[in-house]
């Protein structure tokens, strides 16, 4: 069967494709490079989703964030709201995430102007030159040594629970979370990252009998030794920034880097599509070249890989993945990911291809200082392994090609007013009826100089089963200099599920509490429960962490 993304020019949009990594390559006129980084879902409400970050600098309102899928990021959410180390996001329409799941954003990283002499001023006003740069300069030329210890790193304890006064059972789910990372142990050439996540709830004590993964989660475990400044080994688990799409590889890496060029390969398995364990039996291999130009004024970063999937030996996928990230003018930002499988079997017979399976493309604009556009499009067929779903190729083979355009604006009408609008649009061509979204709001996050934040949002959902609008009502206030912020929210959703009879009608109300109990120890706790004359049904977050 002949799986197409586009219709009938099958052809045409692949040499477009193919044209396009081709200019990006020989391009040299752009601007923003990004960065790969990993955050993690920390809370979630009936219409949000809350990521937690190290630091949200180089992600805007409005970015697109991706969550891993079969061991491949996919677009998931859309920014719309943030602080300094917390991004407040919209599900997109297909997509579901649970607490603590990895979320990678495309940071944008800021080019630092070439190293000159700054001058600064004394407590006598006197203009003395700040010759540090180049001292330091001298110290590493001169061979002393330039490498120092870092640890960093937190743990998180927290627990989720629902309760109720009804017969329904007591639900709860404690996790812990640590991330331990050491760079430059004992200033040498050695590093250290590691991320753990364990989660435990209602009768998981017999679900971890068989494999300990159905609880412990590894999501980064590698030591990386860096032979020269250009030069780089990994091993262990861990998700490659250049080629993040593919997921965490467990094995070697290693990768070299010359100007603004830089090539590198990899060999180990993929972690285990059941329980995120390691499976040596999934074994993997590839390589990859990519080129990050770097000015005062432009950058550019583009890079395609090469990537064999194997299942007991058997090859199970074959693709090219190439990612694309610049600006092409001042305030036009632009992010493009592209697949293309390279492998298939068709009535038992192997077969090579090269077939589009995956495309994503999105465009930020900031046409003036207050206002900022975002457009994006999706197109993603089902992924095939033929070796690990060859008992369900027939029916993969057969599902159309998933599509969604997205649209979003944020607007600064005045100081502490902000307004915004997303509208999403799904497809498939044998869906009975589209799936089509809307979510507006408008916040004001000072009211009278009181402190106090508001924002009034409503999101209209249509899909082919169901048709609805939520109404939210959220106000804020931190308090002891922003160390501690109390919230509360009214929400009113009203779902028509298609042939129900009734209307599906909820009132809830929520309470969250964040407070830093001393210097990089923090406390959250939020609780939400549903509105109702005669039952009462409860779900409460509470999280303890510490940083370090």
């Amino acid at each position: 069967m002949d799986r197409r993304i586009f219709g009938g020019k099958k052809y045409m949009r692949i040499l477009m494709a193919v044209s396009f990594v081709w200019l990006c390559f020989l391009s040299v006129d752009a601007q923003n490079a990004t960065e790969n980084v990993e955050g993690n879902v920390s809370y979630m409400t009936s219409q949000n989703v809350y990521i937690k970050y190290s630091s949200t600098k180089g992600i805007v309102v409005g970015d697109t964030l991706f969550a891993k899928s079969n061991n491949t990021l996919v677009p998931a959410l859309v920014v719309y709201s943030m602080s300094s180390t917390s991004v407040v996001c919209n599900l997109l329409p297909n997509i579901k995430v649970n607490i603590n799941d990895g979320i990678t954003a495309k940071r944008r990283v800021e080019t630092k102007e070439s190293e000159k002499t700054k001058p600064i001023e004394t407590q006598n006003n006197n203009i003395i030159a700040d010759t540090s740069l180049s001292a330091n300069k001298k110290q590493q030329n001169s061979g002393s040594p330039s490498r120092k210890q870092k640890i960093y790193g937190y743990v998180s304890l927290s627990n989720y629970s629902n309760f109720s006064n009804t017969p329904y059972p007591f639900l709860y789910r404690n996790n812990v979370s640590v991330s331990f990372n050491i760079k430059n142990i004992a200033n040498s050439k050695f590093s250290l990252e590691t991320n753990l996540f364990y989660r435990q709830g209602n009768g998981d004590w017999t679900k971890t009998k068989g494999t300990m993964f159905n609880a412990l989660k590894i999501y980064n475990f590698a030591v990386k030794y860096d032979i020269t400044k250009s030069l780089f080994l990994v091993l262990g688990r861990k998700a490659n920034p250049n080629i993040a799409n593919i997921g965490a590889i467990d094995g070697l890496q290693v990768e070299k880097s010359f100007k603004g060029l830089y090539v590198g390969g990899f060999g180990g398995a993929r972690p285990g599509y059941m329980d995120y364990g390691f499976n040596f039996n999934l074994l993997q291999f590839g390589a990859y070249v990519g080129y990050n130009m770097q000015t005062s004024k432009r950058n550019m970063q583009n890079s395609l890989a090469f990537v064999q999937q194997m299942n007991n030996l058997k090859t199970d996928r074959r693709f090219l993945y190439f990612q694309h990230s610049s600006s092409l003018l001042k305030n036009v930002n632009m992010f493009v990911s592209i697949e293309m499988d390279l492998y298939k079997v068709v009535n038992q017979q192997k077969q090579n291809t090269f077939n589009l399976t995956n495309l994503y493309a999105s465009l930020r604009w900031r046409p003036v200082k207050r206002l900022t556009l975002t457009g994006s499009y999706d197109a993603r067929t089902n992924v095939i392994y033929y070796e690990t779903d060859k008992n369900y190729v027939s029916t993969l083979l057969d599902m159309q090609t998933r599509q969604g355009l997205g649209f979003f604006a944020n607007l600064n009408l005045a100081k502490y007013l902000y307004m915004g609008a997303r509208v999403g649009y799904r497809f498939q061509n044998n869906d009975l009826r589209q799936s089509k979204n809307a979510y507006l709001f408008i916040t004001y996050s000072n009211i009278a100089k009181s402190k106090i934040s508001s924002t009034l949002s409503s999101t209209i959902l249509q899909s082919s089963y169901l048709q609805g609008n939520i109404y939210n009502l959220r106000i804020s206030r931190p308090f002891v200099s922003g160390k501690m912020n109390i919230g509360l929210a009214y929400s009113f959703v009203n779902y028509k599920i298609m042939h129900a009879e009734t209307p599906f009608i909820q009132h809830i109300a929520e309470f969250n509490f964040t407070v830093e109990i001393i210097k990089k120890l923090s406390l959250a706790l939020n609780v939400e429960t549903d509105i109702e004359k005669t039952n009462q049904f409860y779900r409460a977050y509470i999280q303890l962490r510490k940083r370090f």
